[in-house]
């Protein structure tokens, strides 16, 4: 019979001594080190929660936990992933790595053509790997507080993302085909180097562009039908379009800190419609 062992916030050391055919292992929030051989014996294993621990390394023997769905990695002190993860092509609901100390992510976690969040947040990524748009299946990204400058073009085959978290990196350009994510609704960008509103991903929802370069606000921002809120704090905006009107769905929109010279009088109109900050 498979079994699951829950032992959250123990105050553990060690792992638990444990029979074969675990279906599920939490020990979430514990202070253990060190991941016994035993553990990567249990091939049954389906979900594994070792978040908020002390855990330097992952072995390579990861890849015999070959029905895994979900793994959480989040809040340890890993430095690097196993390329064997790549092999484990059962991933489907999460694998969170954040909060780590992360320098490079291995190409072969690109396989991972089934997995659908991917949280990579609060690491030392530098770039990621070219082919990270093998993971069609990626309905939400993170990968905001990293040393990221580049966004591979493969980038645009993430057809099926809807939240994307690329805020506290120092982006400046988004990739060619970035348009072509047309189920994205949930753009972060805060904390970078854009320059440009991107307006040509007519389903978002809302746009984070807080600390950014950014110098105007164009007239086919007027494209984004659906937008409810967006953020455009700390930029460096100094005229507003009318166009701003013609977003029917805003719910939002935030432009303190910026050095707007002229406060048009059809603001007052837009202030009827949805929550103005200047």
């Amino acid at each position: 019979m498979l079994k699951r062992i829950i032992l959250n916030s123990k105050n553990l050391i060690n792992f638990p001594e444990f029979e074969k055919s675990l279906i599920e292992l939490s020990v979430f929030d514990n202070k253990i080190e060190q991941i016994p051989d035993e553990l990567w014996n249990q091939s049954t294993l389906e979900v594994l929660n070792l978040s908020c621990n002390k855990i330097k390394f992952i072995s390579d023997r990861i890849r015999n936990l070959i029905n895994l769905r979900m793994i959480d990695l989040g809040h340890n002190q890993l430095i690097e992933i196993p390329k064997s993860i790549g092999e484990l092509l059962r991933l489907e609901t999460y694998l969170y790595l954040h909060d780590n100390k992360i320098e490079k992510l291995p190409i072969e976690i690109c396989n991972l053509s089934r997995l659908q969040y991917l949280n990579i947040s609060n690491n030392r990524i530098i770039e990621l790997p070219v082919d990270i748009g093998n993971l069609t299946s990626l309905v939400e990204l993170k990968l905001e507080k990293n040393n990221l400058n580049i966004i591979p073009q493969s980038f645009g085959n993430l057809k099926s993302l809807i939240e994307l978290n690329l805020a506290n990196n120092m982006i400046s350009d988004l990739p060619e085909h970035f348009n072509e994510l047309n189920k994205l609704k949930v753009l972060n960008l805060e904390s970078n180097f854009i320059s440009s509103i991107p307006t040509e991903n007519k389903y978002l929802r809302e746009i984070h562009l807080r600390n950014n370069k950014i110098k105007a606000i164009p007239v086919s921002i007027k494209q984004l039908k659906y937008l409810r809120k967006i953020d455009l704090r700390g930029n460096n905006i100094s005229e507003l379009p009318i166009e701003i009107l013609e977003l029917e769905n805003l719910e939002r929109i935030d432009l303190r800190w910026n050095p707007i010279e002229v406060i048009p009088n059809w603001i007052e109109e837009l202030k009827r419609k949805c929550i103005v900050y200047l």
